[in-house]
C-alpha cells in the first residue's frame, strides 16, 4: 500500500543480491559460472564483511537509506517523528543526509521497512529503531528513539538472548529476518509481512536443516510482503504474503518451496544451463535472475510482467531483458543493472516512477542503485546521484513532488559514493 506521508493510499500498491539493491562490484562474475557451485554474487551478498553505499535491502516510503564507507548510517528525506534519524532528529521531512547516532562503529548492512530501518553490527547483533517499534524487532519503548539491540523471544529490555551470529538481514514492507552463521534463519516484525507471532526474533519454521549438505541459505530478500531464501542447492523457499510470489504459493508463516521457480533452480537443470540466482518482487509481481543474466518476471497483468503475454501469475522470461546482474523491485515498477553498467526497468501503470511498461533503458554509466516503495535513486560513474518517483519528503532530494523523469538528487551523498 502506498504511504503519504503517514496515510495508506489503497490505490497503489521495495533487490537482487540480499535485498537488494547491489551495485555491480562483483556481481557480473556470478553470471559466467557453469559448474552450480555457490556462485559470486550469492556468496558475497551473504558474506561480504562490509556493504556500503545505498541500502541494499530498503522498503521505505519517504526516506532514504545508505552506509558510508567508514560504516555509518545515513538517512535523510523524511525523519517522522525524529525516530527515523535516531537520537534528536529533527521532525518531518526534507531532512539533507545525517548519520544516526547511538550505532557500534563499522555497520555491516542496513535494511529499510516503511518507517523503521535495522542495522547489522560487526559483532552479528542487529539494532533496530524507527516509528513502529513492533516492526523493528525491539517491541518495547527506547528513549528518544535511539537503536537498540532485538532479542530472541522478548523485547530489547527483557530477559531473552541477544539475537547473535547475523550475517545477513533483510527486509518486508513491515518486517524483518537474519540468517545466522549457524544456517538458521530468524524474523521479527509483522506476521503477514513475513515476522514473527511474539515480541523480538524467532525462528523461521519450514525450511531444510541447514546443517545437512546443500541446504544453508545463500540469498535472502524481503520482497513486498514475503521473504525468498536461495539454498546452496539453489532450491527457493518464501514465507510471508502472496503478493509477490508466483502461482501455487499462498500466505504462510511456515518457509514453503516456491514451486512454480523449480524449473529454473540449479538442483533441476541441466550442467551448463541458467538457474535462479536471485529473486524479488513488488504488489502483484516479482522477478528472477538467472546465471546467464536472463530475467524471469511474473504478475497479474501485463503492465507488471514487462508487457510480455502469458498467464497472470507464471514466470515467463522477458525477452528484451539480457545480461542482467542486479535488480530491485519497488512496489509496483523494477529497475536492473546489465553487465555494461546501463539502468534498465518496467513498470506497471500505476508505478509512481513511470517506468515504460515494456523494458526500456533507465541511464547509462551506473554504479549503483536502490528502489524505495516508489522511488528509484541510483549513482552514475561520475560520482553524481539521480533519481524518479514518489518523493513528498525529499527521499531523492528536493523540491519535493512526484518526478516522472530522471533527475539529479540534490543532496550531498558523497559519502555513500561506489
Amino acid at each position: 500500500m502506498r504511504k503519504t506521508t503517514r496515510t495508506v493510499v489503497a490505490t497503489i500498491a521495495t533487490a537482487l543480491s540480499i535485498g537488494v539493491v547491489a551495485g555491480l562490484a562483483g556481481t557480473s562474475a556470478a553470471y559466467q559460472d557453469v559448474t552450480h557451485a555457490r556462485t559470486a554474487a550469492i556468496a558475497a551478498d551473504v558474506s561480504a564483511p562490509f556493504q556500503p553505499g545505498l541500502a541494499k535491502n530498503s522498503r521505505m516510503v519517504d526516506t532514504g537509506l545508505g552506509l558510508s564507507n567508514d560504516g555509518k548510517v545515513y538517512v535523510w528525506g523524511y525523519m517522522g517523528s525524529g525516530a527515523i534519524g535516531g537520537p534528536s532528529s529533527p521532525l518531518l521531512g526534507g531532512v539533507p543526509p545525517r548519520a544516526v547516532l547511538d550505532l557500534p562503529a563499522g555497520i555491516k548492512q542496513v535494511s529499510g521497512m516503511q518507517y523503521d530501518v535495522n542495522a547489522l553490527a560487526p559483532d552479528g547483533t542487529v539494532y533496530g529503531w524507527g516509528e513502529f517499534n513492533t516492526r523493528n524487532g525491539t517491541d518495547a519503548f527506547r528513549a528518544w528513539n535511539t537503536p537498540r539491540q532485538i532479542r530472541i523471544g522478548t523485547a530489547w529490555n527483557g530477559t531473552g538472548p541477544l539475537l547473535t551470529g547475523a550475517t545477513a538481514i533483510s527486509s518486508t514492507e513491515t518486517a524483518g529476518a537474519a540468517i545466522l552463521d549457524s544456517g538458521r534463519i530468524y524474523s521479527w516484525g509483522a506476521l503477514s509481512y513475513g515476522g514473527s507471532s511474539t515480541d523480538g526474533a524467532q525462528p523461521v519454521a519450514g525450511l531444510p536443516d541447514p546443517t545437512v549438505a546443500g541446504n544453508r541459505p545463500v540469498y535472502i530478500k524481503g520482497a513486498y510482503r514475503n521473504f525468498f531464501v536461495i539454498l546452496e542447492n539453489g532450491d527457493v523457499y518464501a514465507w510471508g504474503g502472496d503478493s509477490s510470489t508466483p502461482s501455487g504459493y499462498t500466505s504462510s508463516a511456515t518457509a514453503k518451496k516456491v514451486t512454480a521457480l523449480s524449473s529454473w533452480f540449479k538442483s533441476a537443470v541441466a550442467p551448463g544451463q541458467p538457474y535462479i540466482v536471485a529473486v524479488d518482487g513488488g504488489i502483484n509481481m516479482g522477478g528472477a535472475v538467472l546465471s546467464d543474466g536472463t530475467f524471469l518476471s511474473w504478475g497479474s497483468v501485463a503492465s507488471r510482467v514487462g508487457a510480455r503475454s502469458g498467464v497472470p501469475m507464471t514466470p515467463a522470461l522477458v525477452p528484451q531483458l539480457t545480461g542482467i546482474v542486479s535488480m530491485q523491485f519497488g512496489f509496483t515498477g523494477v529497475i536492473m543493472a546489465k553487465s555494461d553498467g546501463s539502468l534498465w526497468g518496467y513498470g506497471a501503470s500505476d508505478d509512481y516512477g513511470q517506468l515504460a511498461q515494456t523494458p526500456a533503458k533507465v541511464d547509462d554509466n551506473v554504479r549503483q542503485f536502490a528502489s524505495g516503495q516508489g522511488y528509484y535513486i541510483w549513482q552514475r560513474a561520475d560520482g553524481s546521484f539521480r533519481g524518479r518517483g514518489y518523493n513528498p519528503q525529499g527521499a531523492i532530494g528536493t523540491p519535493i513532488g512526484t518526478i516522472t523523469t530522471n533527475r539529479p538528487v540534490s543532496w550531498d551523498l558523497s559519502a555513500l559514493v561506489q
